[in-house]
């Protein structure tokens, strides 16, 4: 009887020892095994392994994996980070304790520049969770952490100036490139690197535009003046015939403009007419003597068209001109032509 109750102790105790199981990860107690208790460690601390033995907190020696890494389990292998992944720039997880083991587990992406969140990622790896700034308003960078609007710290470039990305660099205008005067850019916010960048061109003295500029670079956009006023400059602005507040005198005889008016009020505006040229007052070109007639520059008649030297004609300065020499010159020079000839032989 008694070797059949210790065979049953046997048994039991075997029994015994085979149900239990290790204590899981994350959870500890004296003995180790699920016979009694297994007590949980902290939240954002583990076990380095099932199975372990203590009676409080400091067995949980190792530490979650911060946010923007990860780890097979979730957790660091030393409780000093050693064992988390980091993620690759740009993305993030999506809290401490990520689990696993490719950087897919980094499913967050930066914010975009001009975008912020309290973090400087996105919600859902496609950019929700972003706050665009305002616009004409930028942030320095993509990842910008922020809660309100003053995250966008940069401003956009005022029109006739640029920048590679179109705002400036501290929100006060540095780093924006001014355009060469008489150019302009079609807008605030102008992406460039060169000169390119300022399409517009200055209207021209003559006429006007609501901004001073054309519209194409060609002039396009700019209203001219009524014949015989003008601009006193280019690049007005203005909206009507009031900006053309000079009264334009016409070329006097001898000049000309494409107008035929002296196109800054000043007399500079018209051009003398050339040497063999000549024009009447409010002339937009200069007229070409005929018939190898010749003038001085600035003649300001037909009549002025004179035969070359050695020719005579008519004065009214479009005749053909004939030569000078009379009959009995021609026999003089024949007969010394004649002399010479015979005095050769």
């Amino acid at each position: 009887m008694n070797r059949k109750l210790f065979a049953l102790l046997v048994v039991l105790c075997c029994l015994g020892f085979a149900l239990t199981a290790p204590c899981p990860v994350c959870t500890y107690n004296a003995a180790g095994d699920d016979a009694n208790t297994c007590d949980p460690c902290n939240q954002g601390t583990c076990t380095p392994s099932t199975g372990t033995t203590g009676t409080d907190q400091s067995v949980c020696t190792t530490k979650a994996c911060a946010q923007g890494s990860f780890s097979a389990s979730g957790f660091d292998t030393n409780g000093s980070g050693a064992g988390c992944t980091a993620c690759t720039a740009g993305t993030t997880t999506t809290g401490a304790q990520t689990t696993g083991t490719t950087q897919s587990a980094c499913t967050l992406k930066a914010c975009a520049q001009g975008s912020y969140s309290t973090s400087g990622f996105d919600t859902n790896g496609a950019g929700a969770g972003c706050t665009a700034c305002n616009p004409g308003t930028s942030t320095t960078s993509t990842q910008t952490q922020g809660t309100s609007q003053s995250a966008c710290t940069l401003k956009a470039c005022a029109q006739g100036s640029y920048s590679a990305s179109g705002f400036d660099t501290n929100g006060s205008g540095a780093g924006c490139t001014a355009c060469t005067t008489g150019t302009t850019t079609t807008s605030t916010q102008t992406q460039g690197t060169t000169q390119s960048a300022c399409t517009l061109k200055a209207c021209a003295q003559g006429s006007y535009s609501t901004s001073g500029f054309d519209t194409d670079g060609a002039g396009a956009g700019c209203s001219a003046c009524t014949a015989g006023t003008s601009t006193p400059q280019s690049q007005t602005q203005g909206t009507t015939q009031a900006v053309c507040t000079l009264t334009l005198k016409a070329c006097p005889a001898g000049s000309y403009s494409a107008t035929s008016y002296d196109t800054d009020g000043n007399g500079k505006g018209c051009t003398q007419c050339g040497v063999n040229t000549y024009s009447a007052a409010g002339a937009t070109s200069c007229t070409a003597c005929t018939n190898n007639r010749t003038s001085a520059a600035g003649s300001t008649s037909v009549t002025a068209c004179a035969c070359p030297t050695g020719t005579s004609g008519p004065t009214d300065g479009t005749s053909v001109c004939t030569s000078d020499t009379t009959s009995g010159q021609k026999l003089t020079v024949f007969v010394s032509i004649f002399l010479v000839l015979l005095s050769l032989f």
